[in-house]
């Protein structure tokens, strides 16, 4: 009875050890049309774009709960009534704050170096339109975002089809400042979990710890496959 207890004991302790935590999304996980958002009423754009950017934080921070992030939602949390979106705030774990741009093509290899820090993309406001989006990456020369603007297509688009806002003509931009995890690797996310088999054994329970993880636990074997699709 008592070698049966301790083998059970010790297949819960590895499994929990090798449970897997909450995984980061993928880039194109973070890239799919229900991430983005549109404007719920007009001066809310940079609330919406801001929503966007909490939205893909929680998604690569592995928050189940990431759709849960509204418009409305943020309304609630940080948002100033009559003056818009503050310089700092919290959505829970999440922080906030605000910069300036230099402006004109200065901005072009500063919003460059953001990204490269930021794969949740940073909230871009041009006052002079006014208009805000999520600047969400740039890639060949090109500048992508998602705009909360009706007047936008859906989705990831160039920063050349957003309205109104672009590169050179903003002026301040919102990034968040708490830890964010980076994207998860494609190849990584297809691999399945780990399958582990233990012996029933006393015998394997008693041997003495200082002859390494391999001979302590001899018949232990783990399979991992990687699928091709």
């Amino acid at each position: 009875m008592r070698k049966r207890t301790l083998s059970v004991f010790l297949a819960g302790v590895l499994a929990a050890a090798m449970a897997p935590a909450a995984l980061a999304a993928t880039t194109d996980e973070l890239n799919q049309d229900g991430v983005f958002l549109k404007q719920e009423q007009r001066g809310t754009c940079t609330l919406a774009a801001t929503s966007m950017m909490l939205r893909r934080t929680a998604m690569l921070n592995g928050d189940e709960n990431w759709a849960q992030i509204t418009e409305s939602s943020c309304r609630e949390a940080f948002w100033l009534s009559g003056r818009g979106l503050p310089y700092n705030f919290s959505y829970g774990d999440i922080t906030v704050s605000r910069d300036t741009l230099p402006g004109g093509q200065a901005n072009v290899q500063v919003l460059i170096d953001l990204l490269e820090e930021h794969p949740e993309g940073i909230m871009l406001h041009a006052a002079c339109v006014p208009h805000g989006i999520l600047l969400t990456s740039y890639e060949d020369g090109q500048f992508y975002c998602a705009d909360p603007s009706e007047y936008a297509a859906e989705g990831i688009i160039p920063i050349e089809e957003a309205w109104g806002t672009r590169v050179e003509n903003s002026n301040a931009y919102w990034y968040v400042t708490s830890q964010v995890t980076p994207p998860e690797d494609e190849t990584d996310a297809l691999l399945p979990e780990a399958s582990v088999t233990v012996e029933d054994s006393l015998s394997t329970l008693l041997t003495p710890v200082s002859l390494g993880a391999v001979e302590l636990l001899p018949n232990l074997t783990t399979q991992a496959t990687t699928v091709v699709e």
